[in-house]
C-alpha cells in the first residue's frame, strides 16, 4: 500500500506542475486539519533528534501520535510533512507540500507595482 501511496503523491505533484488543481484547499479533510492545528497555535512543534550515522527521529511535542524519521537529515522536513498529513488522513493525492510550511523554508511574497 505505501508504494501505492508514494506512486499517487509523486503523480499528483507532476500533475500541479502541468497545471491540474486537485482543489486541496478546499477538501474538508484539509480544512479539518488546518482547523485542528489552528486550535494548537497554529504550529506543530517537533523534538527531533540527530544521530552520530545521520539518521533522526522527530516526535510532536504538542500533538500526541506524531513520530517520524529517516536516514539523512535532507529529507527531514519532507518527513514530518507526510508524517502530519497521515496522521491527520489526508490522501495522498491531497498531500500538497505547499500546504505546510516549515518555520526554516522560505516565503515567497508577491509585490505589484502599477504605473
Amino acid at each position: 500500500m505505501r508504494i501505492i501511496n508514494k506512486i499517487i503523491y509523486i503523480s499528483a505533484q507532476q500533475l500541479r506542475k502541468m497545471g491540474y488543481n486537485f482543489n486541496e484547499s478546499s477538501d474538508a479533510r484539509v480544512l479539518v486539519m488546518k482547523k485542528e492545528i489552528k486550535k494548537i497555535g497554529g504550529k506543530i512543534e517537533f523534538n527531533i533528534e540527530q544521530y552520530p550515522d545521520g539518521s533522526w527521529t522527530a516526535e510532536s511535542t504538542n500533538i500526541e501520535g506524531i513520530l517520524t524519521g529517516g536516514r539523512n537529515s535532507k529529507e527531514i522536513t519532507i518527513t514530518i510533512k507526510d508524517a502530519i498529513f497521515t496522521f491527520f488522513g489526508i490522501p495522498p493525492q491531497l498531500c500538497n507540500d505547499n500546504l505546510l510550511r516549515g518555520d526554516n523554508e522560505p516565503v515567497t511574497l508577491k509585490q505589484h507595482i502599477y504605473v
